[in-house]
């Protein structure tokens, strides 16, 4: 029969769901959680009425990261951003069929533009989305770390009127104010270990043709250079 969305609509029913349907990872979070978050990018204010953000990821093939070309990483991140709007589409579907509300936000694209803070970004923040529904921290280079998979995950959401119970929040995370491996592997200078990246800096240099080819992303030195990038062990 497939993967089907029955019973009552739980937490651990939905998450059942996402699980079925080939995320690594899932996590649900309030809405109250992003309160201070701007009106463009606040799931209230995306959906009227909405309760609930659930967050759900998938596992980067870690091998992507030795080649010395750029064509792998692209494709696998291309790829899994495919494999999650799939997935959110679905588990929105499923919830719409039972009665709710529900919109994946994508895991990529289309994106808005802040032009208060210069700075582009998807429906809502990916990574805030999955640090408020408790699957990891934010590193020094501004990346989701999970204790499972490090920074090696690519994610998704879909923001519903459905009450579910939330995550509890990772509070700790592994950083510690003397490590600088990512703020130092970056070739523009793009983190200085605050909240937000030199966002143009680095998409300028990490993203564009490469002799004479087709698109690709060239750089994904903060990713690799970082001691986590295969996860931690939680306190």
């Amino acid at each position: 029969m497939g993967n089907e969305l029955a019973g009552s609509l739980t937490a651990r029913a939905i998450k059942e769901f996402a699980y079925g349907s080939g995320c690594d990872l899932c996590g649900i979070a309030s809405v109250d959680r992003f309160l201070d978050m701007p009106a463009m990018s606040n799931p209230g204010e995306i959906l009227r009425g909405a309760r609930s953000v659930i967050v759900v990821a998938k596992k980067f093939l870690r091998s992507s990261i030795r080649s010395a070309s750029a064509i792998p990483y692209t494709i696998i991140r291309n790829g899994l951003s495919r494999a999650v709007d799939e997935i959110t589409i679905g588990l929105a579907g499923a919830i719409e069929d039972r009665g709710y509300a529900a919109i994946p936000t994508g895991a990529i694209e289309p994106c808005n533009y802040d032009e208060e803070t210069g700075r582009t970004m998807g429906l809502i923040s990916l990574k805030n989305a999955a640090r408020q529904a408790g699957l990891g921290v934010i590193g020094k280079n501004t990346l989701l770390i999970t204790p499972e998979y490090g920074n090696m995950v690519w994610l998704g959401a879909v923001i519903t009127s459905l009450s579910l119970e939330p995550d509890r929040l990772l509070e700790d995370g592994p950083c510690n104010e003397a490590c600088r491996m990512c703020i130092d592997s970056c070739p523009v200078g793009a983190i200085d270990g605050s909240a937000f990246m030199r966002q143009g800096t680095c998409w300028e240099y990490a993203f564009g043709r490469e002799g004479g080819g087709e698109w690709r992303i060239k750089c994904h030195a903060c990713r690799t250079a970082c001691p986590y990038s295969n996860g931690y062990d939680r306190a």
